[in-house]
């Protein structure tokens, strides 16, 4: 007979604050542990054990094991956000980004400003592009994001000087929404110039950060962990005009590394700004865009009329099997031996998960038993 009460269980938001820095962020285990207990507060409970070593590795262990990292030790942070208005996006949410969750770092934690809606909004485009561009540059950004907007694409950017800015500001003059992706903590906007673009980014649309109120982050890690986000939102990435050495080519990387497809406009050919874009395309590693219309096909914006995406509806919450399967499908019609060999589920599993999903609006059906994300 047991004398002793049971362990009173830790708020599971906490358990995910905790997970988070307890991995580190942009952490390459990050998939691997979700994958393999599912949840964080599962992961809390085991992180003395062979699974978690084997899934999060002995830094990680380490950490998760010293005195005082505990979830309550998280309870200020999640303080925060509340006084600051923020809303904390675990990777249990259903408005968590479906794109983001077969991504080997993703972070299992968000911090939000604005609708969260949009996160899951189909038809996602990252817009990136030089810091300090010229007039080509900043026109044809305004030009190709306008009119992406117009038909339907949700702008994903950084918030950045330059061509960034002119992405977002370019949707939010079509009365279009757009997602801005922070390099520094959600509370903060860098540059801060672009206060009141933030301001009208979350009128329609959101912003997010993985780095929570008052979090200090180096500032170059935390743009270069920021570009993969913009990659892996992203249903195809559009390079406007970059160097051949900067920053817009560590979010082309991660593109290439979840397997997104990518567009570069061509540039002067004797300008340092064209050579990183003009080489995408000479390479093979970028096709060419001549025109918004180029990637209408891509973002599933061919059929459409040219009008602003609305929000997403609210919908049930997602089953694990039901997540499983949307992650394992992307912007390729699949079939369902293909799903089936993905997920690892079984067959009639995996087509109940299918009619479900269909019935709920994600999934679109083809001929021969074929399925593409809506």
């Amino acid at each position: 007979m047991n004398f002793y009460p049971p362990e009173e269980q830790p708020d599971p938001l906490l358990c995910w604050l905790w997970l988070v820095h307890t991995l580190g962020y942009a952490s390459p285990c990050a998939g691997r542990v979700l994958e393999t207990f599912g949840d964080a507060q599962t992961a809390w409970e085991e992180r003395a054990g062979p699974e978690f070593r084997r899934a999060a590795g002995a830094a990680a262990t380490q950490r998760a094991n010293q005195p005082g990292n505990t979830p309550e030790s998280c309870r200020p942070l999640a303080l925060r956000c509340r006084a600051a208005g923020v809303k904390i996006l675990t990777y249990a949410d259903e408005d968590y980004p479906l794109a983001l969750i077969r991504t080997p770092d993703l972070p299992p934690v968000l911090y939000c400003t604005g609708d969260t809606a949009y996160l899951n909004a189909p038809g996602a485009v990252g817009v990136v592009g030089s810091r300090r561009p010229d007039g080509y540059g900043i026109q044809a950004a305004g030009n190709f994001s306008r009119a992406l907007a117009q038909q339907g694409a949700v702008i994903v950017s950084g918030l950045a000087d330059g061509l960034d800015s002119e992405a977002h500001r370019a949707a939010v003059e079509a009365s279009a929404p757009t997602i801005g992706v922070l390099g520094v903590s959600i509370d903060r906007t860098y540059p801060a110039s672009n206060r009141l673009l933030r301001r009208k980014i979350e009128d329609c649309g959101c912003v997010i950060s993985e780095y929570g109120p008052g979090e200090v982050v180096q500032p170059r890690a935390g743009f270069l962990q920021r570009n993969r986000l913009i990659a892996g939102l992203s249903k195809a990435l559009l390079v406007i005009q970059a160097r051949e050495k900067s920053g817009t080519m560590s979010t082309v990387g991660h593109a290439e590394r979840y397997g997104r497809p990518i567009f570069a406009l061509p540039g002067n050919v004797f300008s340092d700004y064209c050579t990183g874009t003009n080489g995408l395309i000479q390479s093979g590693r970028a096709k060419l865009a001549l025109r918004p219309g180029d990637l209408f096909e891509t973002l599933g914006l061919g059929d459409r009329p040219a009008a602003a995406v609305a929000p997403a509806q609210p919908r049930k919450e997602l089953s694990d099997r039901e997540r499983r399967v949307l992650g394992c499908m992307g912007a390729e019609p699949a079939s369902v031996e293909e799903l089936a060999a993905r997920s690892g589920l079984p067959t009639a599993a995996l087509l109940s998960a299918l009619m479900t999903l269909q019935l709920g609006g994600r999934v679109r059906a083809l001929p021969g038993q074929r399925y593409i994300l809506r």
